[in-house]
């Protein structure tokens, strides 16, 4: 008999499984606790003066123009177009290293994405999202530093063509130059400052930018070292939260998606300025595990990453972090982002980070009343949502897409559209003690059937 009823109690335990979460639901739990990074650099850059090698680009004009007069389709503005993406795409070779070292003062600010997994603040993100010293920073330095110098060599350009560059063209040229600079630029004194962007209900419902001020953790280096960063939000305060998840289940094909920043689309000039600090959503497949020359794995994914996603969570399908959206791929010949060949983190690596950093990752209690609402609002239990939701309000007043939950959810209880069940405990005794009638007979007719 004992050891029947010592099974009871499995029966009457509720036990909570991870499920798997629409795209949609994946969102609205994770967005609140994705976040805009602000590295903000000031200082001396100082870079050696480069110089057009004279004879290359006479010899790259005569090529052009056999070539286009050899297909028949010689025209002069077809010869510009051709001459200026050569040049761009090969400038090591028709640019040379001056004798001449300027230096340039820095004011620039580059743009991550990162997440909250702990309530008092303690966010994760891409180590070179905050380092002075990664060719990509680096590149972006020389941009800005030197956008005078590279502005003087297009005019000089648009005057030998006898008209404008187009504006591709006249992002190839810069491209190509700051790229050109970087690799010698040494970067002086810089003074690092370091904020998050957080997204808070505004007034109407608008989702809003809040800055908040922030310290560096730790950090490792930059791909092909081990990308991530900690930082640390300065102002006290119960932040939204992230699950932190694990990559080592993760396998080829499984659904993997991703929240941040991408400047294309945080930044794009049709967009409204209120809707910079809502995190953009997509998703793809785990494509590949790959290893890097020094022997730790990373993921690869046809999920779309580029500038500004950096740091932003990767999530499976129970919406919990496996990873970092880290690096993209280039192609060599055109120099451009080949989309459907990136790479995440994998979180393994980041709790080494974690762990060095003496950090418990947890949700914070405004983040589970916010999805335990979710949850409710999504079984269409509106009246409990709405108390739910109420709660989190009352937590925190400006918790991101709240005040647009509340009212959603208000017009859905108007309509009649609530499905609340009823009180179930009593169906559970009944249930239960139908079972312990059931176990019992059992046992019974077993000991009847020994005697």
């Amino acid at each position: 008999m004992r050891k029947f009823l010592f099974l009871l109690p499995v029966f009457f335990t509720v036990t909570s499984f991870a499920q798997k979460l629409s795209p949609v639901q994946i969102a609205e739990r994770n967005k609140p606790g994705t976040v805009m990074i602000l590295a903000t650099f000031k200082g001396t850059v100082t870079a050696i003066q480069p110089i057009i090698d004279e004879a290359g680009v006479q010899q790259l004009a005569m090529q052009t123009r056999q070539d286009l007069e050899a297909a028949g389709t010689f025209t002069t503005d077809l010869f510009w177009t051709t001459y200026i993406k050569a040049f761009c795409q090969n400038i090591d070779k028709y640019m040379m290293r001056g004798t001449e070292r300027v230096s340039k003062e820095l004011n620039t600010t580059m743009v991550g994405s990162g997440f909250i997994v702990t309530p008092n603040g303690y966010v994760i993100t891409n180590a070179h999202v905050v380092d002075e010293n990664d060719e990509t920073t680096k590149q972006s330095f020389a941009d800005q530093a030197f956008q005078e110098t590279m502005d003087a060599d297009a005019k000089e350009l648009e005057k030998s063509m006898d008209r404008e560059l187009t504006e591709d063209e006249r992002k190839d040229l810069t491209n190509a130059n700051a790229w050109y600079f970087s690799q010698t630029l040494e970067v002086g004194r810089i003074d690092k400052e370091f904020s998050v962007v957080l997204g808070i209900s505004g007034k109407g419902g608008k989702i809003e930018p809040m800055n908040i001020p922030a310290s560096l953790v730790t950090k490792g280096a930059a791909i092909p070292g081990k990308d991530v960063a900690i930082l640390k939000l300065t102002k006290k305060h119960e932040y939204p939260t992230i699950r932190v998840g694990d990559d080592k289940e993760m396998r080829v094909g499984d659904q993997v998606y991703v929240l941040g920043y991408p400047a294309v689309a945080t930044f794009h000039p049709l967009i409204s300025e209120e809707s910079i600090s809502e995190a953009t959503l997509t998703r793809g497949l785990v494509s590949a595990k790959k290893n890097m020359k020094d022997g730790w794995e990373v993921l690869q994914t046809d999920a779309s990453i580029t500038h500004g996603n950096s740091g932003g969570p990767v999530m499976n399908e129970y919406g919990e972090v496996i990873g970092l959206a880290t690096f993209g791929s280039i192609d060599q010949q055109r120099g451009q982002e080949v989309q459907g060949m990136n790479f995440i983190v994998p979180v393994t690596i980041v709790k080494e980070f974690i762990r060095k950093a003496k950090i418990q990752p947890d949700m914070s209690e405004i983040s589970l009343v916010y999805e335990e609402a979710l949850d409710l609002y999504d079984a269409e239990r509106y009246k409990k949502a709405l108390a739910k939701f109420d709660e989190v309000k009352e937590m925190n007043p400006s918790f991101p897409f709240i005040d647009k939950y509340i009212g959603k959810t208000e017009k859905n209880i108007e309509k009649g559209l609530a499905r609340e069940p009823k009180d179930m405990t009593m169906y559970y005794y009944i249930g239960g003690g139908a079972l312990v009638l059931v176990l019992l007979f059992l046992i019974f007719r077993k000991k009847r059937e020994k005697v």
